[in-house]
């Protein structure tokens, strides 16, 4: 046994010892365990259907073609002696259908292969799956959570998304601080030794790049100081162990401007290779990182966005990743830039450039509708410093632009017993203005032309 699994075993025992004690004894008051107890849950239709241009052909072909139901029910205990709690969750997937041409895994539904570094891209299917699990603890500004977990504070550490969240098994730990009229500052670290995506039943190690060797566990520290005054500032530093380091830095602000507040942003999410990594783990030469600019400001009913990313990923991955570990799902990091218009737009020297508006139609007698559209353009793409597949598609000089345009409607039930629940439609042109097939060409995230369409049903629910 590892020191780092020892050190696990003995932080989980120790927590679940503490645990029984305030559950279990006679002169400890249970009240607040139950009475603060929450049992509620959702119940979730996905239906997507992508097509891809394939440059042989020149025609589209079907990428994905699938119809999925998801369910997840959410325990959430209240806190005995206003000290110790538990949270329990699972959530199932049910495969409805798909066709015999899709790409696996869909990510809605679970792997047919069980573990991130196990996927063999061969099917779906359908399952339930245990995703969190949690021994709580509070006292004071202190909060303690251990066991199979999301991250909920300012670290680096993030899960993926389906349509509920991946997990990690760990511990994160938080204090926060309130200065009345001087502000008020959060802190948290978190600390992790495996992890699975929302698609993966079983958790898995980390490794590094080439597939075998091992990454102890994955940590990071992060905090946040609120001026209070509209001013945030956020950092935070995460590494694999003798493997990865990553930085984070953001500063937002709001101001009132004619009567709607502007919200702004700078963001700087930096990674670096540890020393002495050679060959398919030495990632990035020098440090990489994905610099960004936010704006959102609401008219009357309509709520817009305008957006810039900047990025350098100089070496042999040749694109920026915020997780630390690179294997597809194989963990997940903070990135609070999401366009949904397919493309991660995150190319060695790649710019981008994204604008949305949504508009709120309730002044049209229509409560709980709103429409929306979005444009992403990308420019200066580079391929990486390595041509890994060996094509005749790599050329070091190139540079490749890409674009997508996004429609959106939304539907909210406003009122009765289904109050909240949600109905979406998305569609996403996406364009690649080159000749090189997918993922070729020393350009290992980036695919040719796509018509992506997405339609998504949420019904909440409420139990106790």
């Amino acid at each position: 046994m590892s020191e780092y699994t020892r050190n696990y075993k003995v932080l989980t025992l120790s927590l679940l010892m503490t645990g029984s004690y305030f559950v279990l004894s006679p002169e400890v008051n249970g009240a607040g365990f139950i009475d603060d107890s929450q049992l509620n849950g959702n119940v979730y239709y996905w239906q997507r259907e992508r097509d891809r241009k394939d440059i042989a052909s020149g025609k589209y072909k079907t990428n994905l073609a699938h119809g999925t139901w998801n369910g997840n029910l959410d325990f959430s205990s209240g806190y005995a002696a206003d000290i110790i709690g538990i949270d329990v969750a699972a959530f199932t997937a049910i495969e409805m259908t798909e066709s015999g041409d899709s790409s696996h895994p869909n990510e809605i539904a679970f792997s047919s292969s069980n573990k991130a570094y196990s996927e063999d891209w061969s099917g779906d299917k359908s399952g339930i799956s245990l995703y969190k699990a949690a021994l709580k603890m509070k006292y004071g500004p202190f909060k303690l959570r251990a066991g199979y977990i999301q991250p909920e504070g300012q670290t680096l550490l993030a899960p993926h998304w389906s349509l509920l969240p991946g997990t990690y098994q760990g511990a994160e730990a938080e204090a926060a601080f309130d200065y009345a009229d001087y502000g008020a500052l959060k802190f948290s670290y978190m600390w992790t030794n495996r992890y699975k995506s929302p698609w993966h039943i079983e958790m898995d190690r980390f490794y590094k790049n080439d597939r075998r060797s091992r990454v102890a566990y994955l940590h990071s520290l992060g905090a946040k100081y609120d001026f209070k005054n509209g001013l945030l500032l956020e950092a935070a530093y995460g590494e694999a162990r003798n493997y990865i380091s990553q930085y984070f830095l953001k500063t937002s602000y709001s101001v009132d401007l004619a009567g709607s507040p502007l919200h702004s942003s700078y963001q700087f999410y930096g990674s670096r290779n540890k020393s002495q990594q050679q060959g398919a783990n030495q990632v990035y030469d020098g440090m990489a990182w994905l610099q960004a600019v936010t704006f959102g400001y609401r008219v009357g009913q309509v709520d817009l966005r305008l957006e810039a990313t900047s990025v350098k990923a100089a070496g042999r991955q040749g694109y920026f990743l915020q997780r630390m570990t690179q294997t597809y799902s194989s963990s997940n990091g903070r990135l609070d830039v999401w366009w949904d218009n397919r493309s991660d737009f995150n190319a060695n020297g790649e710019k981008a450039v994204f604008l949305s508006a949504m508009y709120d139609l309730s002044r049209w007698q229509l409560p709980g509708w709103a429409v929306g559209a979005s444009v992403a353009y990308g420019w200066n793409a580079k391929p990486s410093s390595v041509n890994e597949a060996a094509d005749s598609w790599y050329f070091s000089g190139n540079k490749i632009k890409e674009s997508s345009w996004s429609l959106d409607g939304i539907y909210t039930v406003q009122q009765g017993r289904a109050k909240g629940t949600l109905f979406k439609l998305h569609f996403t042109q996406y364009s690649n203005h080159s000749d090189i097939p997918s993922y070729s060409g020393g350009y290992g995230n980036m695919f040719q032309d796509e018509r992506d369409v997405k339609f998504i049903m949420m019904v909440p629910f409420n139990i106790i």
